[in-house]
């Protein structure tokens, strides 16, 4: 049976004040890893942090907007200021939206492509440093199953994810000789914060015609026709980080419920 322990691993998720990057935080403290808990909702972050500490490991929340590339080497010094090291990065945070290109707001599209692409690039770039240093490193960058399959409305979100993975199998190749690991994880269906937003927007206020919208594109979206959970994409990016996965880089792992191949 496998089973992973990353006792004396340090690690940072962005994005994990709440959802799929809360759980893959709780996740790494439940392998015994250290956990930063790096998100622009910092009281949720602090939450967060709160309840990786109670697994007995060392946590802070540190709050960051992933725009800023001067954010996130504040980050990585800070990070390295408590715990000493850093080997995993986690580039979680992301913001959803579906429309057509011709309805989407300017404001919006910058938005979605700051976050989304723009704050992996910078995280990459910014710990990319301590683990040439150390010869050593894991990052793990959250794009999206909506990177393969486009469909109306996804053209900003599914760019911009697409630019993940694009990102992801390049510098992969540019530090492998270094021993650092990046891969790419694609989650399928989850019903997190990002989608309740969605389904909103479909169908305002309505909660019954919500949940028979959302199954009603499980149902047609995924062959094992039902949604993923956030256990299932925090598994996948545990393995990653862990030596089980030494030989595996560039590669973009979809968690989809066989949704794309």
């Amino acid at each position: 049976m496998l089973q992973i322990d990353l006792t004396g691993k340090n690690a940072i998720v962005t994005g994990a004040a709440n959802g799929l990057n809360k759980c893959i935080a709780l996740n790494f403290a439940q392998a015994g890893a250290n956990v930063v808990v790096a998100d622009f909702d910092f009281q949720g972050g602090k939450n967060t942090a709160c309840e990786i500490q109670a697994f007995g490991r060392k946590s802070f929340a540190y709050k960051i907007d992933v725009r800023n590339y001067e954010e996130f080497k504040a980050l990585m010094a800070e990070t390295e200021k408590q715990f000493g090291s850093i080997e995993i990065l986690v580039n979680g945070a992301g913001i959803g939206g579906m429309f057509p290109l011709v309805d989407f707001e300017v404001g919006l599209i910058e938005r979605m492509i700051d976050i989304n692409l723009k704050g992996v690039i910078w995280g990459c770039k910014a710990v990319l440093p301590y683990m040439i240093a150390q010869k050593y490193g894991k990052i793990v960058n959250i794009s999206s199953v909506a990177a393969r399959l486009l469909k109306p409305g996804t053209s900003i979100y599914g760019s911009a994810k697409a630019g993940v993975i694009a990102l992801t199998a390049a510098v992969a190749q540019e530090v492998a000789a270094d021993n650092i690991n990046i891969n790419a994880v694609l989650p399928g269906i989850i019903r997190t914060n990002m989608w309740e937003e969605t389904l909103e927007e479909w169908a305002p206020g309505d909660k019954e015609k919500q949940d028979a919208l959302f199954k009603d594109f499980c149902a047609v979206n995924i062959p094992m026709q039902r949604p993923q959970e956030t256990q299932d994409i925090a598994d996948m990016v545990l393995f990653l980080c862990s030596e089980a996965a030494k030989n595996v880089t560039g590669q973009n792992m979809a968690v989809d419920g066989g949704s794309t191949y």
